[in-house]
């Protein structure tokens, strides 16, 4: 059976749960651009996708400016080894019953890129990292399923390899955490302090939303 446009559109869209996280980036007339969070409510494939409301506060302005504001939506599939699923598509409108949501329309075709399962994400993410009664600032540079990368001021902790150490990240309201772990492997330098960090098998679900989170952000569109 040969496929047409519109049932391979159809497939790909089903490969998007009910429910599951979406990651936005709304692009409004005036240039500027928001990225959100949302998740799927349903569709009719040749007439309309519902979205829920994105979790980012607009202010009034920016919620006259939604319809027909471009949209950016991305996903990472739950099949096989895990696919990112993007499309481009247009706010076709805002509704507010039963819930709040965005209507958009059904786009021409959608992106789909395969992913290793340990794939490792390049990032620049704000944490803490607390190691006994110490607290400290530290960018993360890198995450994964298994660990992370991150720098510090130069001699800002008392660190050594095997040591074990928390990982505070907060990227909003509903997606925050602190992950445990074990530094393996501490380097100190004049202008920095780098630690890799081994995580435990605590919280994979948190440890699951962080990286779909970090991964669909930082795809290519």
């Amino acid at each position: 059976m040969i496929k047409t446009p519109v049932s391979e559109l159809l497939d790909d869209l089903r490969l998007i749960d009910i429910g599951m996280d979406l990651f936005v980036e709304i692009h409004f007339a005036n240039g500027k651009k928001v990225q959100s969070r949302s998740s799927l409510i349903g569709f009719q494939i040749n007439r309309f996708i519902l979205i829920e409301f994105p979790t980012k506060d607009f202010s009034e302005a920016y919620q006259h400016m939604l319809a027909n504001a471009e949209i950016v939506v991305r996903a990472m599939t739950n099949s096989g080894f895990k696919d990112i699923i993007a499309f481009k598509s247009t706010i076709l409108s805002v509704v507010n019953l039963p819930v709040r949501m965005l209507c958009l329309s059904v786009p021409k075709s959608i992106t789909k890129k395969k992913v290793r399962e340990q794939l490792r994400v390049d990032i620049e993410q704000d944490v803490f990292i607390m190691h006994n009664d110490n607290k400290i600032i530290a960018k993360m540079l890198d995450f994964s399923l298994t660990g992370c990368f991150v720098t510090l001021a130069p001699k800002s902790m008392a660190l050594e390899q095997d040591a074990e150490i928390d990982v505070a990240i907060s990227i909003d309201e509903n997606l925050s955490g602190i992950l445990t772990g074990t530094a393996v492997k501490v380097q100190q330098f004049d202008t920095e302090m780098t630690v890799g960090v081994k995580f435990s098998d605590e919280h994979p679900e948190l440890k699951n939303k962080l990286f779909s989170h970090f991964l669909v952000s930082t795809a290519n569109k």
